[in-house]
């Protein structure tokens, strides 16, 4: 009961330090956050929760003249997935080290420092049937939990960069004539993704208030800055997105339209379709074991207008229950005394921040979009890995290896990854060669650290070949 009771403190504490008393609730900033069309509600709630940040999400923590390879059979690059709607997306395996280093003759891999990336070309989309790559598994994808993560009296020195809820915010540029001056910020997801293609990068100037002002709005992730200048921009508040939870599952049980008194068997439980209101636009869902009704849920009415990002709209379709969930189909709802409805069993959640409940060594840390939509995940290692001459260490799963296989003073003279088919890179090791530090996949995660951090530099560890088991 004390432990209870201290831990409650303690997140009580850390909340209020997050809101200071100039802001003491969560609704004052709903007043200062911009929504996504005046007079409606955001999208999102204000996160009440303080969640530690992903190790190693800064700027300064990317990989150091990283090798890189292309894919390998075991890790694919490019598979197109198709949605219930006949929708079609590219998804890329995504392999990263980054901060390894050789000590005492072992390489050593910090917190965070290994990362699997189920990276997307285009945001994942609830409600629609998309199925979702897991480490060579395709479940469908749900839904979702967003919150909006505001900090106040935020400063961020020249070329550093500061995390907020799922983003991380770089001071990348100033740029400046006499005595006019802007100032450029590059904004990315904790797993690397560069929203500079989707909305341009922020720039603010006080001494060009026409122009740029001090106040950006990228959807949810939005600023208001206090002071501007080479050395730092200070803001009054930053607000970034944080993908809390997405929602999978293994099994369709069924989908279609279903009649009022349609049932369907789920392990222990019935699922019923109980009624359904077509003036109201609802349908009432049971879920049954033996004949206690454990659920009991009016899914809808539709809001066309504000789905599927927002928060309120979307939940009133779905329903959960234990490793049960189902919703009502926003397109066609309801039609001629009949319900659009899905259902789906053994279903499962990543949550941010969580031991991923597949390898206990690893976390996982959903990547969001600031319009609302899912941007894959990442696995992260929790604890310092060591690899010693000889050595190798599995990734989540074991869904791929690597493998060190000579270390001559503070050189890896050779190492590769190996995939869960057991194609190998080709040594990725060498003289002069000081890490095992990694980009691996065309994902765009992959893309950007290559183009446009690294440049034509990671051209010498390109090796795009691979060793046939």
């Amino acid at each position: 009961m004390k432990n209870n009771l201290l831990r409650g403190a303690l997140v009580a504490a850390a909340v209020l330090a997050l809101y200071p008393a100039s802001h003491a609730s969560a609704a004052d900033f709903n007043t200062l956050l911009t929504p996504a069309r005046p007079g409606w509600p955001l999208a999102h709630p204000v996160a009440q929760t303080v969640l530690p940040d992903p190790p190693l999400s800064l700027i300064s923590d990317q990989p150091k003249e990283p090798a890189y390879v292309a894919g390998l059979p075991g890790l694919p690059q490019g598979r197109i997935v198709t949605d219930d709607y006949g929708a079609k997306k590219q998804k890329f395996d995504g392999v990263f080290i980054r901060k390894s280093r050789v000590e005492k003759g072992q390489v050593i891999i910090p917190p965070g420092g290994l990362v699997y990336l189920e990276d997307t070309q285009g945001g994942e989309v609830a409600l629609r049937g998309e199925h979702i790559p897991v480490l060579g598994r395709l479940p469908t994808y749900i839904d979702y939990d967003m919150s909006i993560v505001v900090k106040e009296n935020v400063t961020i020195p020249a070329g550093q960069s500061v995390v907020v809820g799922g983003h991380v915010y770089h001071y990348d540029t100033t740029i400046g004539h006499e005595r006019m001056m802007n100032h450029t910020l590059h904004v990315k997801t904790i797993a690397g993704t560069d929203w500079d293609w989707a909305f341009g990068n922020p720039v603010l100037s006080s001494t060009e208030p026409g122009w740029w002002g001090m106040k950006f709005t990228q959807l949810y992730n939005q600023g208001q800055a206090r002071e501007v200048t080479p050395k730092s921009m200070v803001f009054d508040w930053l607000s970034g997105v944080r993908m809390d939870r997405i929602l999978l599952a293994e099994d369709k049980v069924f989908a279609g339209m279903a009649k009022p008194g349609q049932e369907w068997k789920v392990g222990n439980h019935v699922v019923r379709l109980a009624s359904i209101d077509e003036a109201a636009g609802t349908a009432r869902i049971q879920v049954l074991e033996g004949k206690t009704v454990k659920l009991d849920r009016v899914l809808g009415p539709v809001n066309k207008e504000r789905l599927i990002e927002d928060t309120a709209s979307r939940k009133a379709l779905v329903f959960e229950y234990e490793d049960i969930a189902g919703l009502l189909v926003p397109w066609g709802a309801i039609k001629d005394g009949e319900a659009n409805f899905k259902l789906y069993a053994k279903t499962s959640s990543l949550r941010y921040g969580d031991t991923y409940a597949g390898d206990q060594r690893f976390a996982v840390y959903p990547v969001g979009c600031p319009t609302g939509h899912n941007f894959g995940f990442m696995l992260v290692n929790k604890d310092e890995i060591r690899i010693a001459q000889g050595a190798s260490i599995d990734g989540p799963e074991k869904y791929f290896k690597i493998v060190v296989t000579e270390i001559s003073g503070a050189d890896v003279r050779a190492w590769h990854i190996t995939d869960r088919e057991g194609n190998n890179s080709v040594n990725l090791g060498g003289s002069g060669i000081t890490n095992i530090d990694l980009v691996l996949g065309q994902g765009r995660v992959a893309a950007q650290l290559i183009l446009e951090d690294f440049g034509r530099a990671i051209g010498v560890h390109n090796e795009p070949k691979v060793v046939a088991k």
